[in-house]
């Protein structure tokens, strides 16, 4: 099987671009070693704010880019936007429920739940957090992600899923 993004490689700089964004491509395990060794210098819930406002950002300007780009209306991009994520290696999300101000992702083969190992209550994914909040506040049109709380209810590191879970919903 090959890649279901297009990869298109400008032969002058030799940058990579996919849906028109600049891209990198490293090993698996160089991005998981940094996210541990920034998360042990920092503490895991410092760490974990820090994740959820950059990923946050980063998915709501993705997601502008593709309604720019592609002319996808806000549902259909926040759909891609998962595709997207699950072709290029994060792990296999599925949208198992998205009501009118919340819903539930699924994430199966998540690079952190595979590259950590399993412990009890473990709950590797939280990075992803950030990535479901940003694209959910740009479905809803909301101001800010923080707007948007969403938590890694379950992992498949704590040795009782075969899954990641996420839960989110717009505050009241």
């Amino acid at each position: 099987m090959q890649p279901a993004v297009p990869i298109d490689v400008d032969e002058m700089s030799g940058i990579w671009r996919t849906d028109g964004l600049p891209m990198v491509y490293l090993p698996r395990h160089f991005l998981v070693n940094n996210h541990l060794a920034v998360e042990a210098a920092l503490g895991r819930d410092v760490y974990r704010a820090i994740l959820r406002t950059a990923t946050a950002k980063s998915a709501i300007e993705w997601c502008e880019a593709q309604v720019q780009g592609k002319g996808l209306d806000p549902e259909a991009t926040f759909h891609h936007y998962f595709q997207r994520l699950s072709q290029r290696g994060w792990g296999q999300f599925s949208i198992d429920a998205l009501a009118s101000r919340r819903g539930s992702i699924s994430l199966r083969n998540s690079i952190f739940a595979l590259e950590a190992g399993q412990g009890p209550g473990r709950r590797v994914c939280y990075m992803f957090e950030g990535f479901v909040t940003g694209a959910f506040s740009f479905l809803l049109g909301l101001a800010a992600p923080t707007q948007v709380e969403c938590e890694e209810t379950y992992c498949a590191c704590d040795g009782r899923h075969d899954h990641c879970r996420f839960d989110f919903a717009a505050k009241p």
